[in-house]
């Protein structure tokens, strides 16, 4: 009888310890709890930010001139091919960040895993922290394709190489660090308050991955946020905070945040602002489906904005060597009724491509720590 009753004590104790540790919210979670308001030099950033930033490449993770730019910009729009030849000789030539990026689009082979391995820790033994990171014992996709080369000492020296950098000013580098320990429901508010430091330092260079990804943390009541509160409806207030937060990313032209702006409810912005983006993202990102969302799945389906949303189909096809996108806007145009577009029509989206293609700015938001979608 007493060692059942001593059972159920340490059951008791244990449900008590979850409780406190997943239930209870930390002082993070609290922090986190009350909102995008406590970004108040962000909010004032927002405020005096006008669409849109001259410069195209403001936001970009490397500019034309950098010999990284090409290549990385060819594995933002999948063309792996491209990127594989371009990459190559920079890696031959010792740039760690090429070796990187050239593991990156190689790891996911079976038959390539080990090149892609020895590339990340080459790179790492020249003093890249992301390629040791992916090294890392605790990382799920070494675990997977490249089970045998994931030690612990990769991600030590990812640690180490990070630190370093954040020591001699790299912001970037300081946000990851921190992330890496950040334990959401057990750490205090001081924590919180220095991730929203990090992210407004990154901001202000320009950087804005962090930003972008703790604005998702408010309106998706999710890892970041108490427990009990994840089920719970977002406060209005806080969409709206967050909105305008956001237009401060669109206004210095980044990618993510104008097809957002797009995409989110039109009751937030003004279908003004909302038709000056359109044309911002045509310039420096080729998102078809930021196009087919505006023209055609919420705009009026005139023959002209047919002719643009297939404009915008060619062209995401053409940079990314597919016709997928065209061939679905058709089955889409006849699921609606509609008459399919003749040759002048096709004519007319195909120079209106060309002419886009030609005038385009792009720009790179990939970067080590956040790899292109499949």
């Amino acid at each position: 009888m007493l060692f059942v009753l001593s059972l159920c004590a340490i059951a008791a104790l244990g449900f008590g310890s979850y409780v406190l540790y997943y239930i209870i919210p930390s002082g993070f979670q609290s922090r986190h709890a009350e909102g995008p308001k406590v970004l108040t030099e962000l909010l004032h950033m927002a405020e005096q930010s006008k669409p849109f930033n001259p410069d195209p490449y403001i936001a970009s993770t490397y500019r034309p001139e950098n010999p990284l730019y090409q290549p990385v910009l060819e594995i933002q729009r999948h063309r792996w091919d491209i990127a594989e030849k371009l990459l190559e000789p920079l890696a031959e030539k010792g740039n760690a960040d090429a070796m990187f990026w050239l593991a990156e689009i190689t790891y996911g082979s079976p038959y390539r895993s080990s090149r892609a391995a020895h590339l990340y820790q080459k790179s790492a033994e020249l003093g890249n922290p992301y390629a040791a990171l992916r090294l890392d014992a605790d990382n799920s996709d070494c675990q997977r394709f490249m089970f045998g080369y994931c030690k612990e000492k990769w991600g030590k020296l990812g640690r180490k190489l990070l630190k370093q950098r954040a020591d001699n000013g790299d912001l970037k580098a300081a946000y990851y660090l921190l992330k890496l320990d950040i334990d959401v429901y057990s750490d205090s508010a001081e924590v919180h308050k220095k991730l929203e430091q990090l992210v407004t330092e990154n901001a202000k260079q320009h950087y804005y991955q962090p930003l972008m990804s703790l604005l998702g943390g408010y309106v998706r009541h999710g890892y970041y946020g108490p427990y009990l509160d994840k089920d719970s409806p977002v406060d209005k207030q806080d969409i709206v905070l967050v909105n305008k937060i956001l237009t401060l990313l669109a206004n210095n032209n980044y990618p993510l945040a104008l097809s957002t702006v797009i995409l989110d409810d039109r009751e937030m912005f003004s279908s003004q602002y909302i038709g000056k983006v359109i044309k911002q993202v045509e310039k420096i990102d080729s998102d078809y489906y930021t196009c087919l969302d505006y023209f055609f799945l919420r705009g009026n389906k005139t023959r002209d904005n047919l002719i643009k949303v297939a404009s915008c189909a060619i062209t995401s096809d053409e940079l990314s060597n597919r016709n997928s996108n065209l061939m679905t806007l058709k089955i889409k145009m006849k699921y609606e009724n509609l008459d399919v577009l003749n040759n002048k029509e096709l004519s007319e989206a195909k120079k209106l491509s060309q002419k886009t293609i030609s005038e385009m700015t792009p720009v790179i938001y990939i970067d080590e720590m956040n790899p292109p979608s499949p």
